[in-house]
């Protein structure tokens, strides 16, 4: 008997799967953007799409990387406030034309708005961003009392406790 859990089913084998997907989209959406998930829901419906992000700390960084093909980077709105990244922008549908018939349209095309919460205070006047690619990668510098500092511990003898009672 073959063994199937290595297999790669299409989704439309699997409704199920796809359902699940959808539905962990959704999930991630309000465990990411609280309150802003309602936005995501409510435009869900309308091809409202949520970009892919990965967020990683350094001692020194927060750097979040998006995923953003198709979209032109100059329309891209990228803003800050308090520990709140949010990036903003509209992915539009390639150009057809009369003599084509489209088959199956499953990229997401339309406006999206991704608010990610970030895992250390920044100092807004140190963000670099840049888009290469259709990645967009977003450097934030760390705030320095948000930094790791190395402190000295001192070592005290006996000897030096007891000079300093007397």
């Amino acid at each position: 008997m073959a063994d199937d859990t290595n297999k790669t089913s299409c989704s439309s084998e699997k409704p199920f799967e796809r359902l699940r997907q959808e539905l962990d989209t959704l999930l991630e959406s309000a465990w990411t953007q609280g309150s802003r998930a309602f936005d995501t829901v409510r435009g869900y419906a309308g091809k409202f799409w949520t970009p892919l992000a990965d967020v990683v700390e350094t001692p020194e960084l927060c750097v979040v990387t998006m995923d953003l093909p198709g979209c032109d980077p100059q329309s891209v709105e990228v803003s800050l406030l308090g520990n709140m990244l949010t990036v903003k922008g509209d992915r539009t549908a390639a150009e057809t034309s009369e003599k084509t018939t489209p088959h199956r349209q499953e990229r997401p095309t339309g406006p999206f708005c991704r608010s990610i919460p970030l895992p250390a205070p920044v100092d807004p006047d140190k963000v670099v961003a840049e888009s290469k690619h259709g990645v967009l990668t977003i450097q934030l510098s760390k705030l320095e009392a948000a930094k790791p500092r190395q402190i000295k511990v001192e070592i005290k003898s006996a000897a030096t406790e007891s000079s300093a009672v007397s």
